[in-house]
């Protein structure tokens, strides 16, 4: 395989590395549902979500400031939930149900809404150092590999 050969297939290569990588980012930011302000702060009137009872992370889509959610269950107690520190440096935290069956939520501040796998995917994609840094990895190896191996210096003619 000669020179250029060998260098456009690593470039190739780590471009595709990169875009994958970034559609399994992008998938995992903008994956959820979205919930705009409720009109009043205890939650009573505007949009509403409709919580099926599954774990999910409620983040604020408004950078520096947490949200408050009313959750009122069609079984079990009303409660408030917050945002703030949804999303620590290293996890997130879920919200884990406390009713049987669904429940009605409205929030004081737009928020994004994760359930399911859509939690796994954005704790995966932001937070997992192994996924970040292997996929850094996998897409810088070759060009490291024809650096070193591939490459070799040119004899000069005489």
């Amino acid at each position: 395989m000669n020179r250029k050969t060998l260098i456009g297939i690593t470039i190739g290569w780590g471009v595709l590395v990169g875009l994958v990588a970034a559609v399994f980012l992008g998938m995992a930011m903008f994956s959820g549902t979205s919930l705009a302000k409720a009109s009043t702060a205890d939650g009573s009137t505007g949009p509403y979500y409709r919580w099926n009872g599954e774990e999910m992370l409620v983040t604020s889509t408004q950078s520096g400031k947490d949200a408050v959610c009313k959750v009122v269950p069609d079984n079990g107690e009303t409660r408030d939930i917050n945002t703030y520190r949804a999303e620590q440096r290293r996890t997130v935290n879920t919200v884990t149900p406390w009713f049987s069956g669904e429940a009605q939520m409205s929030c004081t501040t737009p928020v994004k809404i994760r359930v399911g796998s859509e939690v796994s995917n954005y704790e995966l994609a932001t937070k997992n150092r192994i996924v970040q840094f292997g996929a850094a990895i996998i897409a810088a190896g070759p060009f490291l590999a024809v650096s070193v191996f591939g490459l070799g210096s040119r004899k000069a003619r005489a």
